[in-house]
């Protein structure tokens, strides 16, 4: 047998060494590589939310499948074939006529009609005519842009407005068309169906690539995720394939093909987007400031970390908020920090979330299309929402903390209820409230010898918000606090909502604790006190027990035997302090058997700067 020559002390030279390491790491993919092979996740179907749509508008579409899912949850939509449009219509007409660049229509019914040599379709001209002797708007979106431009502009030139994901093309469609009804009108996030909720497998899957592999065409597009896909092979990756056993010009070549698991329906693929802790993504248009993939916004509004190709898209849509990989080595040590740094990975995705449900879901598109053909239709969105927020207190110098807290609220709507408890307000409070940026300030006294769940019904009983928040006077809560709890009640179709992973400062040791630490972004039985969230309605309805503690916990098992649910949302922005006298508290346990119970020590010092993401 050969031997290796060692150096003296039997070290290997340099040399034997590196390829020991390339040994085992060949090793190591081989193994992860023949896990991949054999597991197939198993990933529960999506329900599709049946609720009412955010506007009492009807609305006449002809859509694919992707945008039918996206709008339907805006407007009461409409659907017909070429067939049936008249005697769909005139039984009761629409007040607004919305159609995509389709390739099927409608579930197939238009399949050709916008797309064959010809187009648009005698069908189509009908329709369009139709509406418009009715003084009902048209509305035409080019998805496809900028490579659709050519083949769908004689369709848009039947139409009122027309709309474009491609700001480059709008000044070609005003030549073409002959007019300045065009407009920008990008993809977005429907947060009914993109959202963090965890269903089945909860981030236990590594990354994963949803799409398909274009051998002849889309050459950028195939180089970025040549190198996307080569630096997450040895990250536990998963191909979900669109075309697998398809044209062969659709195949992931032979060098991927042992990572591809298969193909997800659509209602499988929202559950894929909660069970991985990255997505890889790339872009068929990268030169295009404002046609950026669907899928991206869907990952961000589901608090999914990406990594994607650079696209010119990316920054106006984005900011920092994704991690942009331009080669190999960039994209290994993206997939590094984000699987390694857990921290990281949520901070990131939380404010890739916040950014999305700030600019980019598709009530913010509907808005945009209403306001352009003059439709009026409000609608009954998250952020919207009036928040009474409800803070019994008995410590008066706790006000100007919670005027503080209160007064930095990024959630525009917000009403502060104050219940004295058993002490006066300050002769000045509506002028410090008005310098803390509140405008909408209401005091209730409370004898002190009434309970807490009774203060908290003095509070409700004085709201007038949609909704209403217990505040706790002693806890921290961050800027974004509110926005994001009412955002996350909003998506979840949740009757309560708040936080049961969540930080708490012990402020005798310094330490910090995390709480619950797996019940993020799930339903649950129980959250923090301090972070009730709710309608106003139910919370008079059902009222708060007539206690001096565990006033949360009755009133949250109260709202479960009225058939309601109760979800938890992420563990930023809320911190609740816990003071050396534990003896104030309405919950007296000593801090050792706090630390022992459900908690994960993380550090000592400062929280505050750690909880705001």
């Amino acid at each position: 047998m050969r031997s290796t020559s060692r150096r003296p002390g039997g070290a290997l030279p340099a040399r034997a060494r590196a390829a020991l390491r390339a040994r085992r790491d060949d090793l190591r993919r081989l193994r992860l590589a023949a896990r991949t092979r054999r597991t197939r996740p198993d990933l529960p179907e999506v329900p599709l939310p049946d609720v009412p749509p955010r506007r009492p508008i009807r609305v006449a579409v002809l859509l694919d499948t992707f945008s039918e899912l996206a709008f339907r949850y805006e407007w009461h939509q409409v659907t017909f074939g070429p067939d049936d449009w008249r005697e769909v219509l005139e039984t009761d007409p629409p007040d607004l006529l919305f159609v995509e660049s389709a390739w099927q229509g409608n579930g197939g019914r238009w399949r050709l009609h916008l797309t064959a040599d010809g187009a648009p379709s005698a069908e189509l001209r009908a329709l369009v005519s139709w509406c418009r002797h009715r003084g009902i708007p048209t509305v035409f979106w080019n998805k496809e842009d900028p490579p659709g431009y050519v083949r769908f502009v004689a369709t848009a030139r039947l139409f009122d407005q027309v709309f474009t994901v491609d700001a480059d093309r709008i000044p070609a469609y005003r030549a073409d068309l002959g007019h300045d009804r065009v407009d920008l009108l990008p993809f977005a996030a429907q947060p009914r169906l993109h959202n963090p909720v965890r269903r089945g497998r909860a981030r236990e899957l590594d990354v994963a690539f949803a799409g398909t592999w274009f051998a002849d065409k889309h050459d950028d597009r195939r180089r970025q995720l040549d190198y996307l896909l080569g630096a997450a092979r040895d990250g536990g990756l998963h191909i979900w394939s669109r075309m697998e056993t398809g044209d062969a010009r659709y195949r992931f070549p032979a060098r991927f093909r042992r990572y591809v698991v298969g193909s997800l329906p659509y209602e499988r693929m929202l559950a894929a987007y909660t069970a991985y802790k990255v997505f890889l993504n790339v872009n068929s248009v990268t030169t295009s400031k404002t046609m950026c993939s669907r899928r991206l916004f869907e990952l961000s509004a589901a608090q999914t970390a990406v990594v994607t190709a650079p696209a010119e898209s990316i920054e106006p849509f984005f900011g920092d908020t994704v991690e942009v990989a331009g080669d190999a080595d960039e994209a290994r040590l993206a997939l590094d920090l984000l699987l390694r740094h857990p921290e990281h990975r949520e901070r990131l995705a939380l404010r890739a979330h916040r950014r999305v449900h700030d600019e980019h879901l598709y009530g913010h598109r509907v808005e945009h299309v209403l306001r352009s053909v003059g439709v009026t239709a409000p609608a009954a969105t998250a952020d919207a929402a009036t928040v009474s927020v409800v803070v019994p207190t008995m410590r008066p110098d706790r006000l100007a903390e919670v005027l503080r807290t209160v007064g930095a609220q990024t959630h525009r709507h917000v009403q502060l209820v104050l219940v004295l408890h058993g002490h006066d307000a300050p002769a000045d409070l509506g002028r410090q409230a008005r310098d803390a940026g509140i405008d909408d300030l209401v005091v209730r006294p409370a004898a002190r010898d009434l309970t807490l769940g009774a203060c908290m019904n003095l509070g409700v009983a004085a709201s007038d918000g949609d909704l209403v928040a217990k505040v706790d006077d002693d806890n921290h809560y961050g800027r974004h606090y509110l926005s994001d709890l009412v955002r996350a009640r909003d998506f979840s179709g949740a009757d309560v909502a708040g936080k049961w992973a969540h930080l708490v400062h012990l402020e005798s040791t310094g330490a910090t604790l995390l709480r619950f630490a797996g019940h993020e972004h799930r339903f649950t039985d129980l959250v923090q006190g301090g972070t009730l969230l709710l309608r106003r309605d139910l919370a008079a309805d059902l009222g708060f027990d007539d206690l001096p503690r565990r006033v949360d916990t009755t009133f949250l098992a109260r709202v479960r035997r009225s058939g309601g649910t109760v979800y938890s949302a992420d563990r930023f922005n809320f911190v609740s302090v816990r003071r050396a006298d534990t003896g104030t508290h309405t919950w007296p346990i000593p801090e050792k058997e706090l630390m022992a119970r459900s908690s994960r020590l993380l550090f000592y010092g400062d929280p505050l700067t750690h909880s705001e993401a």
